[in-house]
């Protein structure tokens, strides 16, 4: 019986292991980096904004994603 806990509970571990480690990708759209998994994504957003007289050359935020879902979003537009 307990040889069949430890099989379990070793399994589980795995298995949350492989889903939450997160693989870094750096975006080609000014600098943004998005830590992806297969559960989450969490995306700092620094992109180059087009041409404005006055405005700030970067769009800066951070992003969030549970399943696909946006859970939070923020940027400096």
């Amino acid at each position: 019986m307990k040889k069949k806990t430890f099989a379990v509970i070793a399994v589980i571990i795995v298995a949350l292991v492989i889903l939450l480690t997160p693989i870094r990708m750096n975006l080609k759209d000014g600098g943004s980096v998005r830590y992806k998994s297969l559960i989450y994504e969490v995306t700092k957003i620094h992109k180059l904004s087009p041409d404005v007289d006055g405005v700030k050359p970067y769009i800066d935020g951070f992003e969030v994603k549970i399943l696909g879902i946006t859970i939070y979003r923020e940027t400096d537009e």
